[in-house]
This record gives structure tokens, sequence and C-alpha cells, in this order.
């Protein structure tokens, strides 16, 4: 045992002397009971004439004190047993068992931890050895603050909170003013400490508190939540335990989260009073918090244990634990035991299939009453080993693309932040985007099918759960008002600052929460529930909670509460919850990510969302119809990964079968169109009116007034010249010429356009028949009105009038120059053929003349506008950095982000790395990704290098086939080369480093073995400047294995240190989301 008890327990003894027979603290307190009773100007009388009506005050509180042997028992003979029932009030969920029925256990001090001890002092009462029960400065500027008007409070020692909680009888707390009860807590709080030890006053808390989870005494909460004796609790445990009376909800199975940071909070007041060192907190906070939770007769004990404590919140734990109330729940047993067999089912067979997942969590709701129908918390609550005392349906997890619907409600509600109608039938471009997220480098979202798709209706963008639109959606509608909805609609998480990968479910939300929000849009826009507590509301947030408790009786009958009818709110417009729903459970419109025949499709309309979160960790379904929603979630409790299942793979066929069972006896219920719902046809690549060339039309549901009243901008008609397929003139004779019908898609999608091989129209004239217009004789070609330019330009062009003396070639600075300069004139006629070379100079606009002279004076003239562009680019590329590290089992692929500018305006950029060419991207901001390999097949030959001596006169040698993309000059042609490429070896003491012509490189340590790759760009202006950009090195490797008993991870190489953790974060991962 620690020296520290026994030099209070001396240091108290020696006080006791000085002052235990002391009547001044009884006069102090007899005082202080008649201020609280009448006014200070009494209490001077009093004190003025006779300190024996003080005396006779104090008398009346001390007396009747309990004998030791008694204490415990007093707390257990105020327990009545309180029973929870289902809905029915048929099956009883649980019962609260008189605690000392087996979870109450009295043990000596002697057979409690030290840790225990001093981490319940540091906390509760710093002063207990040495106090006389009372903190008298507590109880001083408590009367100084009643006599200003102000409540009455004060701290409460240790022995105060015994007698507060144990010692005085339950009937006298119903019956006396909580004045009263303040004047007994303190004096009897004082007579005890004189009549019995601190030993014994500290025996009896300890065994008598109320630790949460129905456990009374540290014995009880040691076997609760630790599944061993109180003699045996570590540090750790035993600052878990200390700070659980405060606040008994607040424990590590109920709130695991807050419950770590207040055992975190022990140990600091442990330093603090010098009960351990801050090394012994500090390995004592790096511990988690291992709960152990024995099996007892419960049924659905998640939800039993989320309704103790909505009651014990509202009513204190000591009134619902010995209360005999009866509780009437809004759970459906029926619908909760199949729930918990089919998720059982689900989760045992991908354990089968070795998919590293172990737990599931449903949740089923009624739309209209925001009654809990079922909630499953974990596959098993008394499995250890899968965390499954934590209640995953009100934990805090990441929802993936199940959040996309708050983005796109928000969108049908009340349309883009500039004041654009949105629509199912609005159109965005799902094509490669990179969105500005700076200080970062560039957010570049991706698609579950890692594909682009063009441009896509909202109906097919959010049931196919594309990610680039979704993020385009939100960046639209504004995330400010996106979060503003998802509050109101019942997520009471989401309070820090969000990028754009929200919508992709880049925060965190409780199941509950989404499944309650969900219920909104199902019961038409319409939020039921129960009214939030005035003192938890907040701004902005919801107003309704969910329902889980229909009736509470007390044991005498009363009703302490009955949900007879739901209240209701208005949350967003009918109209739009409707397209929400419309499209939700459109399967044609889900089809192309999902198929026609999902586990998504019901025997019955039904809208339905899946996500799936970064790295596999989470995934979700929820889904609902006019009767029912259910929300599931996948995964497992300590956030390990699993082994590549989505939200249609393992949460889906949960939903599926749990709301196929709901629904099995039930009338097919549609959902109701509301009023001001139109449907009417559009251009299904514009979502506007349809004209004649467009070739495909769809009809579209609409909130009335928000109809498109544009013609479709895609598809137009261009004239051709049949002969060699240019553009068509107003010269080519007319049976040369046809019309061909062209998509024009938007500048942004001028890359997947390029990549996809979507028809566009030729963008040259026919020249042909040029010469036999009116002003033919006189004309500039070349180059092209408003086109690009740099260094010497070719001018061509005609100057052939019949009475023509001579022509000239001026230029000049603008549109309208002031001054001419002549760079050519002759006096022949030119057919087009070269009028000048002009040597351009600084760039800018410029405007070409070409001016022709008759001999009768007269003077024609043609011009054409130029930009001269004689200023490369300027390109740097900002992601990857030097010597940035990628794990190849969670990053997937790296995106190269190159920052090019132009002082007027860009063309395009290239990308290489390893000397291949990577491709061409036209739409700034510029990046292009590079899908990670490895090459691990040369890992044994490293080895043996990194096991030869330092000096080894040879190496051995490495060699790969390399698979290289080369550009040709034109800018054009790619041509595929294989090449066996050796590399240059050189070892040190403690790796090997081999490094190949092509920039391509390896290193093996240790410690493992990591790739390195050269990344490039190339920025082109559209005059045909370019600058390439400095090489960037960035680093490649295997995943690291989890710590070893040192701590140290495994199997990562030299450059793996603290800046390279970062790389692990899936918030820091840009486009790694998965989200289907």
């Amino acid at each position: 045992m620690s020296s520290r008890p026994i030099y209070n327990r001396r240091r108290q003894a020696r006080h006791e002397k000085k002052h235990g027979g002391s009547w001044i603290p009884k006069i102090l307190l007899g005082a202080f009971a008649l201020v609280l009773f009448g006014s200070l100007g009494a209490v001077l009388l009093t004190v003025a004439f006779s300190a024996i009506t003080v005396m006779n005050v104090y008398g009346e509180y001390a007396k009747n004190l309990p004998e030791p042997e008694k204490v415990s028992q007093q707390a257990a003979t105020q327990f009545k047993t309180t029973k929870i029932y289902d809905r029915t009030g048929k099956v009883l969920l649980y019962e609260l068992f008189d605690p000392t029925g087996g979870n109450r256990t009295n043990v000596a001090l002697d057979k409690i931890s030290p840790n225990l001890i001093n981490a319940t002092i540091a906390l509760e009462d710093k002063t207990f050895w040495t106090n006389e029960g009372v903190d008298y400065t507590g109880m001083v500027r408590a009367v100084y603050n009643m006599l200003r008007g102000q409540p009455l409070q004060g701290a409460s020692t240790l022995t105060q909170q015994l007698v507060k909680k144990v010692i005085i009888p339950e009937r006298e707390t119903k019956s006396r003013t909580n004045v009263e009860l303040k004047i007994q807590e303190t004096i009897m709080a004082r007579e005890i400490s004189q009549k019995y030890s601190k030993q014994q006053i500290l025996e009896w808390y300890l065994n008598t508190i109320y630790y949460g989870n129905f456990a009374y005494g540290i014995e009880a909460a040691s076997e609760a939540y630790f599944g061993k004796h109180a003699k045996d609790l570590t540090l750790n445990e035993a600052a878990t335990l200390a700070a659980i009376p405060q606040y008994p909800a607040l424990n590590p199975l109920d709130n695991p989260e807050i419950a770590k940071e207040r055992r975190d909070i022990a140990l600091d007041r442990m330093v603090a009073e010098g009960y351990i060192t801050e090394r012994q907190a500090e390995d004592a906070k790096k511990q988690d918090i291992q709960v152990f939770q024995k099996r007892f007769d419960i049924k659905a004990p998640h939800f039993v244990f989320y309704v103790r404590r909505y009651l014990e919140d509202k009513y204190g734990p000591d009134a619902v634990n010995k209360g005999g109330w009866t509780v009437i729940t809004s759970l459906d047993y029926d619908i909760q035991s199949k729930a918990e067999e089919i998720a059982r089912n689900q989760i045992a067979k991908l354990t089968e299939e070795k998919r590293n997942v172990t737990n599931a969590s449903v949740v089923v709701m009624k739309p209209t009453t925001g009654e809990i129908s079922a909630m499953v918390g974990s596959v098993d609550y008394f499995d250890r080993d899968i965390d499954g005392q934590v209640n995953i349906a009100i934990s805090d997890r990441q929802p993936g693309s199940s959040f996309k619907l708050f983005s796109y409600l928000q969108a049908f509600e009340a349309g883009a932040a500039d004041g654009t109608k949105l629509s199912p039938a609005s159109v965005v471009y799902d094509v490669r985007t990179a969105f500005e997220d700076p200080p970062n480098p560039p957010y570049v979202p991706e698609n579950y099918d890692r594909k682009y798709h063009g441009p896509v209706r909202l109906r097919t963008a959010l049931a196919s759960s594309y990610n680039i639109p979704a993020v385009k959606v939100l960046d639209m509608v504004g995330i400010k008002n996106v979060l503003n909805l998802a509050h109101r609609m019942g997520i009471t998480t989401l309070d820090k600052n969000y990028g754009l990968a929200l919508t992709l479910g880049g925060g965190e939300v409780k199941l509950l929460d989404q499944t309650y929000a969900y219920s909104v849009v199902a019961n038409g826009g319409v939020m039921a529930g129960q009214p939030v507590p005035p003192e938890e509301q907040r701004e902005g947030f919801r107003k309704l909670d969910p329902v889980s408790v229909l009736k509470v009786t007390d044991a005498d009958g009363k009703v302490l509460e009955e949900y007879k009818q739901p209240g209701t709110e208005r949350v967003v417009s009918e109209q739009a919850a409707y397209l929400i729903t419309d499209v939700l459970s459109d399967n044609n419109a889900r089809a192309p990510a999902f198929g026609l025949n999902s586990v998504l499709k019901m025997s019955r309309p039904a809208a339905v969302k899946t996500g799936t979160t970064s790295s596999w960790r989470d995934n979700w379904t929820l889904g609902y119809t006019p009767d029912y929603v259910t929300g599931v979630w996948v995964g497992n409790a300590d956030n390990s990964e699993m082994e590549h299942i989505s939200g249609i793979t393992g949460a889906a066929p949960i939903w599926h079968d749990v709301m196929e069972y709901i629904h099995r006896n039930l009338p097919v219920t549609e959902f109701v169109e509301p009023p001001d719902i139109t449907r009417i046809p559009v251009c299904l690549a514009s979502g506007l009116l349809p004209t004649k060339e467009c070739p495909q039309v769809v009809r579209e549901v609409f909130k009335k007034g928000n109809e498109p009243t544009q013609p479709d901008n895609i598809w137009k008609p261009f004239r051709i010249f049949v002969p060699n397929g240019k553009l068509a003139t107003a010269f080519n004779p007319p049976d040369q010429v046809t019309t061909v019908v062209y998509p024009i898609y938007p500048p942004q999608a001028a890359d997947w356009v390029k990549e996809n091989s979507i028809p566009q129209p030729p963008t040259e004239f026919d020249t042909t028949y040029a010469s036999s217009a009116a002003n033919g004789d006189l004309a500039i070609f070349s180059p092209a009105n408003y086109s690009s330019v740099k260094g010497a330009v070719e001018v061509r062009g005609n100057a052939k009038m019949g009475d023509m003396r001579e022509w000239r070639l001026n230029v000049g600075a603008g549109l309208d120059p002031a001054e001419w300069l002549t760079i050519g004139q002759g006096g022949g006629g030119i057919d087009n053929g070269v009028l000048a070379t002009w040597q351009t100079g600084e760039s800018g606009l410029y405007t070409l003349q070409l001016v022709g002279i008759q001999n009768d004076g007269t003077t024609q003239t043609a011009t054409a506008q130029v930009t001269v562009d004689n200023e490369a680019p300027r390109v740097e590329i900002i992601n990857p950095w030097d010597d940035k590290q990628y794990l190849m089992e969670d990053d997937e692929w790296v995106s190269v982000d190159a920052d090019a500018v132009d002082n007027l305006s860009m063309g395009y950029v290239d990308f290489w790395v390893d000397d291949s060419y990577l491709g061409r991207t036209q739409v700034s901001p510029f990046t292009f990704k590079w899908n990670i390999t490895m090459h691990d097949a040369l890992t044994p030959t490293l080895k043996a290098a990194l096991a030869l001596p330092v000096d080894s006169p040879t190496l051995p040698v490495i060699s790969y086939q390399a698979t290289t993309r080369k550009l040709e000059d034109d800018g054009t042609t790619i041509n595929t080369i294989t090449e066996t490429l050796a590399a240059t070896m050189t070892k040190k003491a403690d790796r090997v480093v081999a490094v190949f012509p092509n920039g391509f490189g390896m290193i093996m340590d240790s410690g493992g073995y990591t790739e390195t790759h050269q990344v490039k760009v190339k920025a082109y202006d559209v005059a045909g400047n370019f600058i390439e950009s400095a090489s960037v090195r960035f680093l490649v490797s295997h995943k690291p294995k989890p710590p070893t008993e040192q701590g140290a991870p495994t199997g990562m190489n030299y450059f793996w240190n603290e800046k390279q953790n970062a790389v692990l974060d899936p918030e820091r991962r840009y486009g790694r989301r998965r989200n289907l």
C-alpha cells in the first residue's frame, strides 16, 4: 500500500486530538442553520443573548446517527425493483434487482486498491484526511451567495456525499426543502467525522456509492466494468472508476470517450495531490479502457440501457434504480428479436468469408411517431472481443455516402447558393475535378467505381451514389446550409469546421440520429417525436427527440409520464422530401451502380441509400417506406478496417431482410405525391426542354415553379462540307453540305470528352471555295482570327485584286491601333500564299491589317485579331511534395497536382511518372492520378545485397522490365516501349539503394522495403509555349504491421517518422473516400 494514506491517517489523528471536542464548529454550524432559515439580524440577536438556541438546532439535526453496521443496510432498504417492458407491457426486458442480491459486495478498506482510494480522494475531497467532514469555506460561500439571492450551493465533502446519498432516509429527502436537507447534511457530516474514523467513513462511502450500470459499491463496480476485484484495479482502471460517481451515466460502457477524458482528469488530480508522478499519469493515459461485461438475464440490452439513461437523466439514478417503477417502452420485441437474428447471421456469413468484420447495429423507427421499434447496439452485448457492450447506435461514426441525402435535400429545397434552381433533372458533370482547398493541395474526389460518367442528372447521381456530383452539389448549395439542415433534421454532432468531403461522410454522426433524420423525409418533411428538454435545446438543432418510453408508473401507481401523441415540426417542404423519396426509390436510377436486382430492391416501394467510408471502416444502409425507417451499420467497434466490404455487401442485406420481415403482413403503402408537383419531358443530356436535335428525352419530376424554361444547350447542328469533313461556309455547294448534330459540352468536360472519344465537330472551315467570295481577293487566312501565336509567324492570305497597284501588311497593338508597322508589301498578286513572316515581340493583343491599293487610289482592307504570347507558363508540382510517403494498402493512387498559370491563357498540362507518360488535362486546377503499384518480386535480391559486408567488391545486379509510354514530338502520338533497365546499386551500413535510369528507385533496410518514384509535368499555354517542372520524388511502401510489444511499428523503413503519420489519417488523404 502507498505510504500516502498512512501519512494522511497520522495527520488526521493529530488534527482530531487538537480539535475533536471543540464546541466552536457546532456553534458555527448551528448559526449556519439559523441563517438559512432566518436572517443575518436574527442570528446576531440570537448570538448576542445565548448560544443555547444554536446548540439546540445543531443537536436536533445531529441526533439519531446510524450505527456503523447499519449504514450499508440502510442504502439497501431503500431499494424497490423497477421493471422495464416492451411496448405491449408483456415482455419483461430487464428488472433492476436489489443491489444486495449479487450486485453489491462490501469489502474492507484494505481490500481496495490504494490507487482507487487516492483517486477518489483527489477528485472528491482532497482534504478528506484532515477536514471535519465539512467544507467550511464552501459553507460560508453558500451563505454569502444565498444572502445575495443566488441559489443555495456549495462544495460537498466526501462525508457529506455519504450522508446525502445513503444515510438520510428517502422519505426525508422528499418531505424537506433543499435548505433543510443542506443543513442536515452538513451537521450530520461533521458528527459522523467526530464519531467514526476516516477509514470507516471512506469504507462506507466506497461500499455504498453508485457507479452506474446498477453497480453499488466499488467491488460491484470493479466486477461490472473490469471483471476483477477492487484490490486488483490498475491505476488506469482506478482513475476511470473514481470519476464515475459524480456523473454515473458518463461511464466507460455508456460513454467510453467521455469516460476516458474524465479518467485523465482524475489522473491529473492525483499528480497535483502528489499521489502519482507525471510519468505514471502519462503512461496510464496511453492505455485503453478495456471494459468487461458479465452475462446476465436481459433482453435488448443496449436499448434497455438507453432507456435507463434517459430516465436517470430526467429523474436521477436513485429514483430510477430504487423506485419500483413500471416502464413501458416503445420497443417492438418481435422486430427487435428478428433484427438481432438477421444481424448476427450476416456477420457470421461475412466472418466465414474472412472479411474481418465483427459487428453490426440496427435501428428501426416509426416515421409518423418518432418511436424506436428496435435498437440493436451490437450483435452480442456480452462479447468483449468485439467491444459488444458499446452501443454503436449512439456512437459517433462516419456515415459515408448516406450523408449525401442532406446535400441533395438542400438542393431540392432551396437551390444553389447563387439562386439557381435545382431538381432531379438538373445536370452536373461527373468528370475529374479538382476543388481548391488552400492551404492544402486541391481536393480531388473519386467515384467508387473509379470511373467518370460525364453529364448526369442529379437523380442518377444520388441514386447511383456518384461522389464527384455530390461534392459539386455541396459546393453549389453551401457547406453551412447543409450543416444547418442536418442539425434541424436530427443530427446532434457535426459542430466543427468541415470541407467538401462532408457530403461523402467526412464528419461523424450517430446511427440513431441518422435514422431519425431519414424518418423526417419518410414523413413528408415532418419530424415527429417528443420535445427536447429545454435545458438541452441548442439553437439551430432539432427540437424533438426519438421516443423510447411510452409510460412510466411509480410504485404507488402514479403515472409519472406518458407518451400519448407525437409532437411534430415541419423541417422541410413536403415537395422537397418527395423529390428525395422519388429518387431514392427509383430502382432504374440506381441500376448503373447497383444493377436492377440488388438487395436494395424490396417487394414494395422503398427509398434507400448506402454509404461506405475510407479504408472500409464503416458501411451503412438507411431506407424507409411510409410505415417504417431502418438504419443499419456494419463494421468493427474498434474502427479497424474490413476486407473490402461496402454498404451494398455489408449493411444492405441486413436492411433488406429486416424491412421485408417488418412489412410481411402489412398492406403495400405507396408514397403519396403532394400538391405542387409537376412532371414534364426534358432532354437527358441537359435537363432542359427538348429540342428536335435532342436524341434522348425523359420525363422528370419538379417542384412547381422549378421547371426548366430554356431549350437544351448540348445538342447542336453543324453544317459539314462532305468532301473533307470541315465546317462548311456559305460558298460551299449545297449538294456537298450535310447537317450533323454534335454534343457540345462545357470546358470542364474537355478531358472526359477526349478520353471517351466523344465525337466533336471539326474546328476548321473549308477554304476550297473561299476565293470565290466577294472579298476573297483580299483576305488573311492564317493566323486565324482570335488565335494565339508566338515567335515567328507566317501570315498567309490573298492579295489579288484585279486593278491592284500594291498591297501592304501592317500590324498594330490592340483592337484599334493608333500606330501601324508595315511588315510586308508587294505589287504582284498573291493567291493563298505567304504575305510575310511576322517576328512577334511583346505579348498582348494585336491587329493584322492587309491593305490593297488600286490604281485609282482607292483601298480595301482585311483584318485579323490575334494574341501574341511569347512568355512560357509557370508551373510547380504542389502534390506530392518531396519524399511524401504513400502506403499501398491505404492510398491506392497518388494525385499529382500541378499549379500552372500563364500570363494570358493556359492550354494544358502533361504528366509523367518515371519518364512514362501518364496523360494530359486541359481543366484547371490541373491534376492527374497515378495508380500505385509495387515491385515486391525484387526484394529478395535487395535483401541479399543488404546482408553483404559494407566493403563487398560486388553487389547483385537488379533489373526489371519497364513499360514506358512515350509521347512523341507531335504532342498527340503515344508509343509504348518495353525495355530492360538495370539499377545502379549503392550500399551503406544500414541500407541498400537501387536507382534505375528512368528515376525509379528501391530502398531496403532492416525495417523494410520502400520504392521511390520521380514525377514531372510540362505546362503549355494556348500559344504553344511550354515549361517543364522540376522533378519531385515520392515514396511508396507497404502499410506497417501493428506495433510490437516494444511499441515500435514493424515493416517500415528509415523514411518513416512522425511527419509521415499524417498519411495514415484518412482526413488528409485527398480523394480516398469510397462512399457507395
